[in-house]
């Protein structure tokens, strides 16, 4: 059966859906709540990313607004907490999630 749970991702302090693993690496999504993100450019600019909004917060108990990081990270299995998040994703969010873990989200 593939890989494909919840947890905290201790390293990037974020959430994280796991759902592959390569060698000694686990690959991941990361969740946030922040619409945007910045990153720091060599001139001291900063260069704005938008991240993927979800439909539905992946935690039933919690209605807030979520987005994910479209980008796969590969993290070593000791930046994850012990403990699995009963979590999942609605319906809607799936073919978001499915197309950037195929590196094909624009």
């Amino acid at each position: 059966m593939a890989l494909s749970e919840f947890r905290y991702n201790k390293r990037r302090k974020h959430y994280a859906y796991i759902f592959g693993k390569k060698g000694q690496l686990y690959k991941n999504i990361l969740l946030t709540s922040k619409p945007k993100r910045k990153k720091k450019k060599k001139n001291g600019n900063y260069k704005v990313y938008k991240n993927v909004a979800l439909y539905k917060h992946p935690n039933p108990n919690k209605n807030t607004k979520q987005y994910v990081i479209d980008a796969v990270v590969k993290d070593t299995k000791n930046s994850f907490s012990k403990t699995k998040l009963n979590w999942q994703f609605h319906k809607y969010d799936k073919r978001k999630i499915k197309r950037i873990k195929k590196g094909k989200w624009e």
